[in-house]
């Protein structure tokens, strides 16, 4: 009896251990191996740190490193069960709860989880110039060393691998092509969301606003330069944690005194996107969640923004209980495609860590279509990573906007939302308010996660893979997904399956002939002197039947009488798409200058509205 029970322990210790065994083997990647060949190299140092060694004109008085560890240390052999209860004590209780949904009860921990071995910390401190991070995931520690130094680490018995920590540098923000649209401030939906509810109407996100919902109760993180915490936008947002991982202090707002430290607007904006809250200016989907913060890079286009503190980020923030994390920002320095197959890059392996624990990582696809790169970034090629492209207000993708697939073939993004003239708060040089518009896929990243915080509040038990498969399922392109829109714009009341009638602007015709209202030459185009007949069609994305539906049309321009301005629809089943039952009227005075109008459509059923959108008509002379 006492061998077969001494065989069970072993047993039992092996199947605890087994994560970190499998964690630490996909270090061993490509891009981990030394060069072949090599000339008296050691096969611990890995590859690009070999090249970065061997460079002449590298300039470099001290290297970035991670310095791997084979193990977690003999404490931690010597009595794995008793090193892991004391982890599981130590964890926040929300991190336990969230763990919960994905692990099974007494398997909330693994050996993934202990903590690095103070004793190699200790016996590699002399020869570092300082230690950056310490990351019990990868179980390695960041550090910057001087190029003699590497070699002394790497001949130490208990390390594993020592291998330069990438870095990227922060392109220049997009451009957008085309001005922010105009908007009907009078409407009253409108004039609470005021400019950002381009941003939120596009992804459906107001209607479970109206139910009440706000992200109440989700912790979300936010990992990105520094935060301006006290600007007006966060007045009411709900704080819990925040952390400086490149300063290694605990205010992620930007200090003046120090010239390491730089700007923090980007942060700010990305905030203001998901949680901001000041109605008639800007409101995000989750305005309501608790919210921690982690500067993991900075500001500057000179200074690189380096993957450890990303990593450092993350597993603070899954310690802490984060249920979303939103990070728009990305890796592709030092990277190859090839390495962009969602299990190489040091990010995505700590992203897909923190997914098998119960966190909704949502990041950036990246600003990189139109460059030589061309592709998605790091960690966005995770496989339980929630990639996020961008969009324009009309729902066309970007000119920048990183297309897939991964390296393996598989598609991304998984979903776009708004990331041209996206609404965000700003600051001013002397630190007053202030708003404005801003492009890239790290806007649009912060409303997807906004998203995945309502879905988590409406469905507490839903699990990553649940909020995932809801966003794909139900946006634009769930039938058609491609490399470009991966399944297409996200639709948070559809996704949230509230049974919320959900409708969307189908299409448009223009009629000008002479029969009926219409008075024109009949060639399908509104030009000046004409009375046009514009016909609307909605389809319902819902599940069920929409019914006693009528829309009205507006446009705040005195030159433009609208004749008949409100329709009636037929009943619209599931799916279906329906008509008007009749046309909006429309006198285009004579001498009009060529240009497109933008009018206003509300759709509204017994529920009370239902839709607001442009209806956009170009008039020509």
């Amino acid at each position: 009896m006492e061998a077969k029970a001494a065989r069970h322990n072993i047993l039992k210790a092996l199947l605890i251990a087994a994560p970190l065994f499998l964690f630490i083997s996909a270090t061993s990647s490509q891009e981990d191996r030394p060069a072949a060949g090599r000339s008296g190299s050691n096969p611990k140092i890995g590859r690009l740190l070999a090249d970065e060694l061997a460079a002449k004109n590298s300039g470099r008085k001290t290297i970035p490193v991670w310095v791997s560890f084979s193990d977690k240390g003999p404490a931690a052999s010597s009595s794995l069960q008793t090193a892991l209860t004391g982890v599981e004590k130590d964890l926040d209780p929300r991190c336990l709860w969230r763990r919960s949904k994905v692990r099974e009860a007494g398997h909330l921990v693994d050996s993934a989880d202990l903590p690095v071995s103070s004793a190699y910390i200790e016996s590699i401190a002399p020869h570092v110039e300082r230690i950056r991070t310490t990351s019990r995931w990868l179980n390695a520690v960041s550090a910057e060393a001087r190029p003699f130094a590497v070699r002394t680490i790497a001949k130490l018995p208990f390390v594993r691998k020592v291998e330069l920590v990438r870095s990227f540098r922060r392109s220049e923000p997009p451009s957008p092509t085309q001005p922010a649209p105009a908007l009907v401030l009078s409407d009253p939906l409108v004039g609470f969301y005021g400019p950002s509810f381009t941003q939120i109407n596009q992804i459906d996100a107001w209607p479970l606003h109206q139910l009440g919902f706000a992200g109440r109760g989700v912790i979300v993180c936010l990992m990105d330069t520094g935060f301006r915490t006290q600007h007006e936008i966060f007045r009411q947002a709900s704080l819990i944690a925040q952390h400086d991982f490149v300063n290694d202090d605990g205010d992620v707002s930007q200090d003046f005194g120090d010239p390491n430290d730089y700007s923090d607007s980007h942060g700010t904006g990305t905030w203001s996107l998901l949680g901001g809250y000041k109605p008639g200016e800007l409101i995000g989907p989750a305005y309501g969640a608790d919210f921690i913060l982690a500067k993991t890079e900075t500001e500057s286009f000179e200074q690189p923004i380096e993957e450890d503190y990303w990593a450092a980020g993350i597993e603070w923030a899954e310690s802490l209980g984060a249920e979303v994390v939103s990070s728009s920002l990305g890796y592709i320095d030092w990277y190859t495609f090839p390495d962009m197959d969602g299990q190489t890059a040091v990010t995505t392996r700590a992203a897909n860590r923190a997914a098998s624990l119960g966190v909704v990582v949502v990041n950036a696809a990246g600003n990189e279509r139109d460059n030589s790169w061309g592709h998605i970034i790091a960690p966005a090629d995770g496989f339980d990573v929630i990639a996020c492209g961008a969009v324009d207000a009309m729902g066309q993708i970007s000119y920048f906007s990183s297309p897939g697939p991964t390296y393996d073939g598989r598609i991304k993004p998984e979903v776009c939302a708004l990331g041209v003239n996206n609404w965000l708060a700003a600051n001013r040089e002397d630190r007053s308010d202030a708003y404005e518009n801003g492009s890239g896929t790290s806007f649009s990243t912060p409303l997807i996660a906004g998203v995945a915080a309502l879905l988590l509040e409406i469905h507490r038990d839903w699990t990553p893979a649940q909020v995932r498969r809801a966003l794909m399922s139900t946006a634009s392109l769930s039938q058609n997904p491609n490399n470009d829109y991966g399944w297409g714009i996200a639709d948070a009341a559809l996704a949230a399956d509230v049974g919320w009638v959900s409708l969307s602007l189908a299409g448009t015709s223009v009629d000008d002939d002479s029969s009926g209202q219409s008075l024109g030459d009949g060639d399908g185009r509104a030009e000046s002197g004409e009375t046009i007949e514009i016909t609307i069609q909605l389809k319902n994305k819902g599940r069920s039947e929409a019914s006693g539906l009528h829309g009205t049309l507006s446009l705040p321009n005195p030159e433009i009488v609208m004749a008949s301005p409100q329709v009636s629809f037929p009943p619209i089943p599931a799916g279906e798409t329906e008509s008007a039952e009749g046309a909006f009227v429309i006198r285009i005075p004579l001498g009009f200058l060529s240009r497109p109008l933008s009018f206003w459509l509300r759709v509204e059923g017994a529920r009370g509205l239902l839709l607001s959108d442009y209806v956009t008509v170009f008039v020509s002379r």
